[in-house]
């Protein structure tokens, strides 16, 4: 049951609300409104969807050879690539809470929120697609977002939020956020760990923050 309404939400997103930027031609997720309109944005929380369709990809009950796997699987990791363009180009290295997908420049960060709150979900999507795929260049790019992170929101005593990822003149500010130890460094620390015993194909399963859980089979 869970199967079939994953897919179907799935495909809901693909015919729905997967879309292409320009001029590059970045793939993004952007919000329908009410009343059916898009705003093409998207936030640095939707990019967990890279690590969740090549997950489902490769549970694929068709296998990971079947076209829906094969799209799925796709989709992830160009929504991944996107992801870490929203991280590479900010003057920090690090991605704003969202950008707007407008104009002929792919993206913009909007003067609304060019915030950073220590977010982990880009960095889930690389964890994700690294054990999957067994493809490096998620490591590359986790490292450098892990060297960007380590340069502007370090402190002396923990690490602190950026106002704007464009200003990397700015002090980091005084507020910590719990996910940053739960996710975001459990996610880093997992993608560079050559002997971790979790496996997320057959043993285990994370929960929204980033806790493990056995899967107990009956």
């Amino acid at each position: 049951m869970y199967r079939k309404m994953w897919d179907k939400a799935m495909n809901g997103v693909h015919e729905q609300l997967l879309q292409k930027s320009t001029p590059n031609g970045l793939t993004y997720i952007a919000d329908r409104l009410n009343g059916g309109r898009l705003d093409h944005k998207m936030d640095h929380l939707a990019c967990f969807m890279g690590g969740s369709l090549a997950l489902g990809a490769y549970t694929d009950p068709s296998g990971i050879d079947s076209s829906r796997a094969k799209r799925d699987l796709k989709t992830a990791k160009a929504l991944t690539y996107t992801c870490y363009q929203m991280y590479a180009r900010t003057q920090t290295g690090i991605s704003p809470e969202f950008v707007q997908f407008r104009g002929g420049n792919d993206f913009k960060v909007p003067s609304s929120a060019p915030f950073y709150i220590l977010r982990p979900e880009v960095v889930e999507a690389f964890y994700y697609l690294s054990v999957l795929t067994g493809d490096p260049i998620y490591r590359e790019w986790g490292w450098e977002v892990f060297q960007s992170i380590e340069k502007y929101c370090k402190t002396e005593y923990g690490y602190g939020s950026l106002h704007d990822v464009n200003e990397p003149s700015m002090k980091p500010e005084d507020r910590m956020e719990s996910f940053f130890l739960a996710e975001t460094l459990k996610y880093l620390y997992l993608l560079f760990d050559p002997d971790s015993e979790i496996d997320i194909l057959n043993k285990h399963v994370f929960n929204t923050e980033a806790h493990p859980f056995k899967i107990f089979n009956n």
